[in-house]
């Protein structure tokens, strides 16, 4: 259940593993040209992206929910996030006989938010424990340490809790594609704006991404860069900015710097099986986060063997390691990232070293590994059930 990427990368890994997987997702999705190749089922729901984002009330979404349930009659439910998990809360009485999984992708940041639901951060942290005390669940299986302590912090059971590190959808990254050569990928961005050697920030916009704070430590390093030409940003998310508000006061601040002709926005979204292009022909990646649920940008730049650099904050801390496989700067701290850039930029580390060993750390974050840890799950719960 769940409406997300993630609900549609499970179902596809579950399904290449020879499990029968229905997805219950959005009713807006229903028109999607992608899920027409789909090798798994999926069903709509009415609502249920309107109610999981406060736009409409629960009743169609949960009356449509629980008649697919009891049609489909299923050996497991997985609700992947809060608010699918809260429908089911509501109606776990009616589903004794299915046993019920629970992950979250939500980052939890206590005192501030949790469920991602209400603006009002205590009435979202409140929403997350209620769901978590409910305790309408079998089993959680969470993607990183912070996500378990995250859960215990909102009172979930230790006992019911399986910890199981969360990777990347690696599979869209498997072409060689050439950002220069091919013609597909480069029409998204102006080859122009690819001659100078360019950073990219592969993030949604929103504030705690730390976009305004990468502006501003761009700055920095092209005052004091060895390049002679310094370098361009590219902001994948600029071209379907999440918070619009915020994008707003990212173009102030570029504009305000005077950094128009330094920053690269492509001109639609950048489709998966692309990125990996822009990634390994970057100068490197920069996740300057306040805080993570993992950082699986992260982990896509170690799988690449791009030069990585990441705020040492929760979820991107158990990523990376500085001086090892990446390096690490404050959060929130401009002129922190900058000196990260430009320790590599005047050559004070060893690329080749840092690379070749966040490829192999890298490897613990595998899906066969994941996979095998979420079957194990589902045979415990249904065992109990029995």
């Amino acid at each position: 259940m769940g409406s997300g990427t993630s609900a549609f990368i499970l179902a596809r890994e579950l399904q290449l593993r020879g499990h029968s997987v229905t997805v219950l997702t959005d009713a807006s999705l229903r028109g999607n040209p992608e899920h027409k190749s789909l090798a798994f089922d999926v069903r709509y729901i009415n609502d249920f992206e309107a109610f999981a984002t406060g736009k409409a009330g629960f009743a169609a979404a949960l009356d449509d929910l629980y008649k697919n349930i009891v049609t489909i009659k299923p050996d497991i439910i997985h609700a992947c996030n809060f608010m699918p998990m809260f429908l089911l809360s509501i109606i776990k009485p009616l589903l004794c006989e299915f046993p019920i999984v629970f992950t979250f992708f939500n980052t939890p940041v206590l005192k501030k938010r949790v469920a991602g639901y209400f603006s009002n951060h205590l009435l979202d942290v409140q929403l997350g424990r209620f769901v978590i005390e409910q305790d309408a669940y079998d089993k959680m299986i969470l993607g990183s340490k912070y996500y378990v302590a995250a859960a215990q912090s909102l009172g979930a059971n230790p006992d019911k809790i399986r910890f199981s590190y969360l990777p990347p959808d690696i599979q869209p990254f498997l072409s060689n594609n050439s950002v220069k050569t091919d013609k597909a990928i480069v029409g998204e961005i102006s080859p122009k704006a690819l001659e100078r050697p360019y950073i990219i920030l592969p993030s949604r916009i929103t504030a705690q991404k730390g976009i305004i704070e990468a502006v501003r430590a761009l700055d920095i390093v092209n005052r004091k860069s060895t390049q002679r030409d310094g370098y361009n940003l590219l902001l994948t998310g600029m071209a379907c900015p999440f918070d619009q508000k915020y994008a707003d006061r990212v173009w102030d601040e570029i504009r305000a710097l005077n950094l128009q002709d330094r920053i690269i926005v492509p001109a639609s979204r950048i489709k998966r099986e692309h990125l990996a292009s822009f990634y390994r022909e970057s100068k490197m990646v920069i996740i300057p986060s306040w805080y993570e649920g993992l950082g699986l940008s992260a982990i896509e730049a170690q799988v690449l063997g791009v030069v990585l650099a990441a705020s040492d904050t929760v979820g991107l801390n158990e990523v990376v390691r500085d001086g090892f496989n990446g390096l690490t700067f404050s959060p929130r701290d401009s002129k922190s990232l900058a000196d990260c850039i430009l320790r590599i930029d005047q050559g004070e580390v060893d690329i080749d070293e840092l690379t070749r060993n966040a490829k192999l750390s890298a490897k613990r974050f595998s899906t066969d590994r994941h996979l095998a840890d979420i079957e194990a799950c589902y045979r415990e719960v249904l065992a109990n059930k029995r």
